[in-house]
């Protein structure tokens, strides 16, 4: 769900408990331990695949690709949106001068600006639902992550579970090996540290989905405004050039009240184009940390 704080800024309020991953349980160590021969050191490399497996299909769905395309799309259309008002242009209202405002009428440029107005209109009424469907795409990608963060941690706790088994198995493992060959409990110990590396990867991706989710609600929130912000410009314009009720009324259209309109539906498309960018810098930040973070603990953090 989400909130406002004092400042009106819309926040993202998980129903996921706090990041808190709990030990492995004796019982499932000492399983695994079992489960361990350190006298075949060819086994060692699949030595907790089954868990590695898990943790990168539970990380999956933590990828923010559909919420970047979605973001790209909804910058599309607020650019579209943004060209399109913009096109009718209350100084079609203002009587021309010379020799054009001579065959210049009032009745003849209201029926433009009317005509003008229609068209922009029919545009306005399918990008104002086009923005809700962006907005909505958003919010239920924000809600999605909560089952997707609460998956992965089991996956974590098991994975904990088969490196404490392998680490309480090293000291069992031969040191030595023939000349040219790697000693088992080397493999076994290099082995360990790609898993420990796969588990740090993994608890890195909960505090960055948070940020996303954070910033995606916000983005859902600011184009839900800008479709409401829509749907008012086009009342309030129907209403100014009089074509609110079933017939047509005599109307004499203020250019400067008709250009405040567009003014007004205008910031609210730039605070939702501003939305969309600042979600976006703050995924490609927590993108960066967490690559930086992967590099530091070595490539088998990312190995699929």
């Amino acid at each position: 769900m989400t909130a406002r704080n004092s400042h009106g800024i819309v926040r993202y309020m998980s129903t996921t408990a706090p990041t808190v991953i709990p030990g492995p349980t004796a019982d499932r160590i000492s399983e695994l331990r079992a489960s361990l021969d350190p006298t075949q050191p060819d086994s060692f490399a699949s030595f907790g695949a089954e868990a590695e497996a898990a943790i990168d299909a539970a990380r999956a769905p933590l990828a923010q690709a559909d919420a970047s395309r979605i973001s790209q799309d909804a910058r599309t259309d607020l650019d579209q949106i943004a060209t399109t008002a913009r096109a009718l242009d209350p100084r079609g209202l203002i009587p021309r001068r010379g020799l054009a405002g001579l065959f210049d009428s009032r009745g003849g440029r209201l029926k433009r600006t009317r005509e003008a107005f229609l068209n922009v209109d029919r545009q306005l009424a399918q990008s104002a639902g086009n923005l809700k469907a962006r907005a909505s795409a958003l919010t239920a990608r924000a809600t999605q992550l909560d089952p997707a963060q609460e998956a992965i941690r089991q996956p974590i706790v098991d994975l904990g579970a088969w490196i404490e088994a392998g680490r309480q198995r090293l000291s069992d493992a031969a040191a030595e090996a023939a000349e040219g060959e790697i000693a088992p409990r080397a493999r076994l110990s290099e082995r360990l540290e790609g898993l420990a590396a796969k588990r740090m990867s993994a608890l890195a991706h909960l505090p960055l989905a948070r940020v996303m989710q954070n910033a995606d609600v916000v983005a859902a929130a600011r184009l839900e405004e800008a479709s409401a912000a829509i749907e008012t410009w086009r009342a309030d314009c129907r209403k100014g050039l009089g074509l609110d009720g079933k017939r047509k009324r005599k109307v004499q259209p203020d250019p400067a009240e008709m250009a405040a309109l567009t003014t007004r539906l205008t910031r609210a498309l730039d605070r939702a184009g501003q939305a969309l960018s600042d979600g976006t810098a703050r995924r490609k930040a927590a993108e960066g940390r967490l690559a930086a973070f992967t590099a530091a603990v070595g490539p088998r953090a990312d190995a699929e």
